[in-house]
Parts: C-alpha cells; sequence; structure tokens
C-alpha cells in the first residue's frame, strides 16, 4: 500500500489529498502498546499517556480544568510526568462536564473517558484496539468496538452528545479531514469538540521521518519493533509514546489553520486553539462549539431570506388576544407555558414556535425586538414567556380581522 510519507513524501496535511490514499485495519495501529500496559511491560505503564489510577486521573482533571484534588487528594504531580502535560491557556470550569453526555473516540486505554466520568459525565468510549476496549471496560460499560469511519453509517450516534473527545486520531488515519468531519457528526447543536492534533513541528522533522520509515520498512516482528523502540526512547519509561510515534501507518501533521477550516466547514463557532500561547506546539489542541441554529441569509439588496422548517398544521393552536402593545409596530402575547423551548440569552435560535396568519407561516423569526418594533411586516420572537411579533402589513392584530395561530416545527 502507498505510503503518503515514505513514497510521496507527504507529511503536512492538505485537504486536497482527500480521497488519494487508502484505509487500512486500524485495529492494528495501537492495540500493542495497550496490550504492553494491560501486561505491565516496563515503559508502558506510570505514563501520562495511558494510566488510570485516581491519582493519574487527577492529574487528568488537572490538565483539563486547572483543579487539583477532585478525584483524590493527591501528592505532588512531579513523579508523574513522563509523557509529557498538556499546556493548555485556556481550560474547562470544573462544572463543564457535569452531567454532560460525551463521546470519548478512539478511547485507546481510557484516560479521558475515566476523567470526564470522574467529572460528573456519562461517556460513550469508542475504539477499534481490543486491549483498549479490555482497558476502558474496567470502568465503563459503554464502551464500543467502532472504526471512527463508521460513524458516518451510525445515525444514532450523530448530533447525540454535549462534548465529543477525538484525542490524536484524526491524524493518524488515511484522510484527516473527513476522519474530522465524522468526529463532528456526533456533536448535538450547541455542544462542544475537543480535537488534539499533531502540529508541523517535532512529527515531520528528518529524524523522526527516517525512524519511522526504518520502523515500517526494516523491521517487521513485534520484538523486533519493540527492541528498536526501546533503542530510540529517551527514556525507556517514556517507550509507549516512541510506540505510539512509530506504529500508525499514517502519521500527519496539520496546520493551524486548516484544523479551524475543518471546524468552521462542519459548522463550528468560537474555534480557539486552546494552547496557543506555545511557539512550538507538538499538537494543536483545538476546541469549537456547533452553531445551536443556521446563520441568518440574505439577499443581494440585504433582505433577510426567511428560513423555512416543516410542521404540522393540524397542530395548531390559536394565539389567544388582546395583545398588548409594545412599541412600534410590536405587539406582545403571553405564553407561559411555553418559555421550556423559548429563545433566551443562553440558546438564542432555540425556539420551535412558527406564527401563522390566517393560516400562512411568516417565517422571519428570532428577530431583534428593536427590528419588530421598527420594521414590523411580519418580524417576530418568542422570546422567554412572550410572542413579540407584528402582522405582515403592519396593522393592529387586535382587530385587522386576521386569525392568528401558534405552531411548532418538527
Amino acid at each position: 500500500m502507498t505510503n503518503p510519507h515514505f513514497d510521496h513524501r507527504r507529511v503536512i496535511w492538505k485537504d486536497d489529498y482527500s480521497g488519494t490514499y487508502q484505509p487500512l485495519a486500524y485495529s492494528d495501529q495501537f492495540d500493542r502498546q495497550w496490550q504492553l500496559f494491560l501486561d505491565g511491560t516496563s515503559g508502558f505503564t506510570q505514563h501520562t499517556g495511558v494510566e488510570t489510577d485516581d491519582v493519574w486521573i487527577d492529574d487528568r482533571v488537572y490538565d483539563l480544568t486547572g483543579h487539583r484534588g477532585l478525584v483524590t487528594a493527591a501528592a505532588t504531580a512531579a513523579e508523574r510526568n513522563t509523557g509529557g502535560r498538556q499546556l493548555l491557556d485556556l481550560r474547562f470550569g470544573a462544572d463543564y462536564f457535569r452531567g454532560k453526555r460525551c463521546i470519548d473516540i478512539a478511547c485507546g486505554a481510557g484516560r479521558w473517558t475515566r476523567a470526564m466520568l470522574a467529572l460528573g459525565a456519562s461517556v460513550k468510549s469508542l475504539d477499534v484496539s481490543e486491549h483498549g476496549l479490555r482497558s476502558v471496560r474496567r470502568f465503563n460499560a459503554d464502551a464500543e468496538r467502532l472504526n471512527l469511519f463508521e460513524i458516518a453509517g451510525r445515525a444514532d450516534l450523530h448530533g447525540q452528545f454535549d462534548f465529543a473527545l477525538a484525542w490524536g486520531i484524526c491524524m493518524s488515519t488515511h484522510d484527516p479531514a473527513l476522519a474530522f468531519a465524522n468526529a463532528a457528526a456526533t456533536v448535538r447543536p450547541g455542544g462542544g469538540l475537543y480535537v488534539m492534533v499533531y502540529a508541523p513541528t517535532y512529527h515531520n522533522s528528518p529524524a523522526v521521518l527516517h525512524q519511522r520509515e526504518h520502523y515500517h520498512r526494516r523491521l517487521h516482528s513485534d520484538a523486533e519493533r519493540l527492541d528498536y523502540v526501546y533503542a530510540i526512547a529517551d527514556d525507556r519509561a517514556n517507550a509507549i509514546n516512541y510506540m505510539d510515534m512509530l506504529n500508525p501507518f499514517y502519521n500527519w501533521v496539520v496546520e493551524e489553520e486548516t484544523i479551524h477550516g475543518w471546524f468552521r466547514r462542519c459548522g463550528f463557532v468560537n474555534v480557539v486553539t486552546l494552547n496557543a500561547s506555545e511557539s512550538e506546539p507538538v499538537a494543536y489542541h483545538v476546541f469549537g462549539t456547533k452553531r445551536g441554529f443556521a446563520p441568518p441569509v440574505y439577499d443581494d439588496g440585504g433582505a433577510r431570506v426567511p428560513h423555512v422548517a416543516a410542521y404540522d398544521s393540524a397542530t395548531a393552536v390559536p394565539l389567544g388576544g388582546p395583545f398588548a402593545h409594545d412599541g412600534g409596530f410590536a405587539w406582545r402575547a403571553g405564553l407561559p407555558g411555553l418559555i421550556a423551548g423559548a429563545d433566551d440569552l443562553d440558546t438564542p435560535r432555540r425556539s420551535r414556535l412558527v406564527l401563522l396568519e390566517d393560516g400562512a407561516p411568516l417565517w422571519l423569526r428570532h428577530t431583534q425586538h428593536c427590528d419588530i418594533r421598527d420594521q414590523g411586516h411580519g418580524l417576530y420572537s418568542h422570546w422567554r414567556e412572550n410572542l413579540v411579533f407584528s402582522s405582515s402589513d403592519n396593522s393592529d392584530p387586535n382587530c385587522n380581522g386576521r386569525r392568528y395561530h401558534i405552531v411548532l416545527t418538527r
């Protein structure tokens, strides 16, 4: 099989490469290192990248939140730094994960699964490694053997999670952009996605490329490869990091702007590199929030184009008056029973309410109240316990002879 790094000397991923390279049996890529971890092999335990005991998970919680002692009253972490730590400028709040439904994609031995569980989340763990899943099932029953690229055919996983983590996996595939899109598909509107992807610094260096080519083209047995890992490791205790770098067939590095582009194309906003202060990062840590609503669309004249959605007219209910004048062309109707699904400051496009005027839908929803007052012509907003609206011709809805109903989109 063609290897882009050795055959084409391509190491920095470009989205133009999508569709060029072939998938492979990804279960073989990382399973060996998780097996060695479970076997207690030297260099594959007592490491930040793999351990799941309380003191190590407290360190992972600190990496995510900046808070210590949330899992256990741990001793100083000075002796638990083999493998490196995350140096994030921006961290998650200690309560960010509480009550959230999370997915750990390519979970490995489960360190991040266990960290999110410790922070109060429920977690679904996915991996293709037999030994990785054996490890994670020690503390999480919701663990499934699934290839990242199989997510595309799993509608039951699409848009279901408040937070998705794809740590160190996109760049280890034949198509990192497609891998990212599969991970992004699991996130619900308003949810977050966190990826770690190798940066064009260390992993595309001539020394690493030489080591990887030697490993893949000159060494064939597990014993030969393990001996080589020990031989080149800066510290025998750090052997797992070297196997993690050497063993994957694909080991792309990706530019920061390319990663941000993946987020934008998949409908994420507020995209931020969490370790932006690092001048020579080994990897980029990037987080984004999936847009909770379709962005407004405008025509060439600057007029807003309505977003049409499906609804069942048989479920429409009358909008009871009289309607209170709210200034300008705006009128107000109280809807206290629908406040749970209304727009508010945190969810400004949540409402599924559609206003019908004589049976015809008015589609310019989620509108600023000042625009409703100043412009009218059918603009409206279901905001908290009220519907602030205008008639299509700016007449008084109390006496214009028209019937108003409300209905929820599907």
